[in-house]
Order: structure tokens, then sequence, then C-alpha cells
């Protein structure tokens, strides 16, 4: 859970952390409770012939079993999402953690008690959740917690077989003014501003939508529907609402360009799209 939180992509840097330390608070409770029980009762660790102690066994495998069930939940609801379909394979191996471990536990004890099947299944799980977290870091941008470029050329290695599909370029107005005039800090704020915006338009939206920073103050969206107008009148509602709820007062306006081109699915055909899609944009900016 603590791996799978990480990828979310509609949360804040701030956000993410915040669930991180949650997430920890379970992991200190069963430290400590384990410490106390070796000091209290040490024997009920050392010796396996004393008779098992039930309220041990009760206080030292709650919190470990809330904490599996709530990673199976999590997993599966997060599988149903269309939102989610790029990170499918993370939710399908954290959901089955905890099958996963009553599978590997129970074979360890009636077919191969010699063999450690229950250690290896949770090594790997460890393992994979590491390489995950080293995956996020390299794709996924810093700033605004968005998927980054390298995260769009895995995405555009797979197949996309969708014949509603369309490329949409979203690009910050008067960037280089914001930056010029009130500083990089304020200019990165102000992208912070759009991207939360863009992350609530994909929320909201009810079909899967990829969505990147593309570089600078340019975001990329994959939105598999047949209605594009849809998706820009949503960003374009949604960042009048974050404005709107944002702390602080500006000097400034922030808005945005949009333009969009059909994909069909082919990686071939998207640079193509793309730049289509960036000329379109181009010319709202013009007309905006």
């Amino acid at each position: 859970m603590f791996a799978e939180i990480g990828t979310r992509a509609d949360m804040t840097r701030k956000q993410i952390e915040h669930l991180q330390r949650l997430l920890k608070i379970p992991i200190i409770v069963q430290d400590v409770g384990l410490f106390i029980s070796f000091v209290v009762v040490p024997d009920f660790w050392i010796d396996d012939k004393l008779e098992p102690v039930d309220l041990y066994y009760v206080v030292l495998s709650l919190l470990p079993l809330l904490y599996w069930i709530a990673a199976t939940v999590r997993g599966l609801a997060r599988v149903r999402n269309a939102q989610n379909r790029p990170n499918l394979r993370t939710y399908l191996i954290v959901s089955s953690y905890t099958p996963g471990v009553l599978i590997a536990g129970g074979a360890q004890i009636f077919f191969a008690m010699t063999s450690p099947i229950f250690c290896f299944w949770c090594t790997f799980i460890i393992l994979f959740a590491y390489l995950h977290l080293q995956n996020q870091l390299i794709s996924m941008d810093p700033l605004t917690m968005l998927n980054n470029r390298n995260r769009l050329n895995d995405y555009l290695r797979q197949q996309h077989e969708v014949e509603d599909s369309y490329v949409i370029m979203v690009d910050v107005d008067h960037f280089k003014q914001i930056n010029d005039t009130y500083g990089h800090a304020e200019g990165d704020r102000a992208l912070i501003v759009v991207s939360q915006a863009l992350k609530k338009a994909c929320e909201r939206l009810n079909f899967s939508i990829f969505l990147c920073r593309y570089g600078g103050d340019e975001f990329l969206l994959i939105a598999h529907t047949d209605a594009p107008d849809e998706v820009v009148q949503k960003i374009k509602a949604c960042l009048q609402e974050e404005i709107s709820v944002q702390e602080g007062k500006r000097s400034y306006n922030i808005e945005v360009s949009v333009g969009y081109a059909r994909w069909d699915g082919n990686s071939e055909n998207f640079k193509e799209c793309m730049i289509n899609a960036d000329k379109k944009m181009y010319e709202d900016k013009r007309l905006a």
C-alpha cells in the first residue's frame, strides 16, 4: 500500500507524503507491540512447547490482518476504475498480496514443511514494491506528480486498438511572463495549479485518460472518447475551480490554451497527431 500510494498521479506530493505518514502508524504500533510482548512474556517467542496465549495472538495478528484486507480491497477497487488502467498490473499484485500470503503459508504447512515458500512470497512482494518505487522516480514529474515523458513512451509502446481516441495538448498562457515578472517559484506554483485542475478533470470524466507533463508548461492527455470538446470544457471549468480554492492572492491570471487531434492508437502515427494537436493549440492561443 505504501508503494501504491506513490503511483497516485491525481494527488500532490504533499498529499502523498501525508498518506504515507498515516500508513506508517500501524507499522510503528505493531513494532511497539512486538517489543512489549517480548519483554513481558519472552517465553512466548522462544519456546514453541508453551501453550498459545490467545491474547497475544489476537493483538499481534489484528493489525497485519486489517492491513492485508485493506490492501486487497483497495487494490481491487482501483482495478475497476478506468483511470487506473495504466497501473493495472500494480493494483492486481497489491490486491493479490493477502490471498498469496494465505496460499503460500498453507502450502508451506501442508505440502513442504522444509521449503520456505512463505518467505519466498513475502520477499517477492517486498522486492516488487522496491522496484516499483524506483520506477516511479524515473517515470513521474517531481513538481506536479504527473507522468513524465518516460511514462508516455512506455504507454505508447503498449497496444491501443481504440477507434475513438484524441491527443490533447494543453499550454499555460504567458508562462514566460509569469516567470520573468514574479520569479520561477511563482511559475512552479502556476504549473501545480494547472496540474491539479487537469487531475480533477480526468477524475470527473467517465472514460480512460492518460495524463502527463510533456515538458515546460505543456501538458499532454490521451483521451479514449469521441467527444474531445467535453474534455476541453471540463479542463477549463476545473481550472477556474482550482484557482478559486487556492490560497493567496495573485496579480496575474492563469489561463490555458488547448488543441486536440484524433489518434488511431498506432504509435507510429502519434508524432504527427501530436503536431496537429499542437498547431490547434497555438490557434487557440492566438484567438485568446
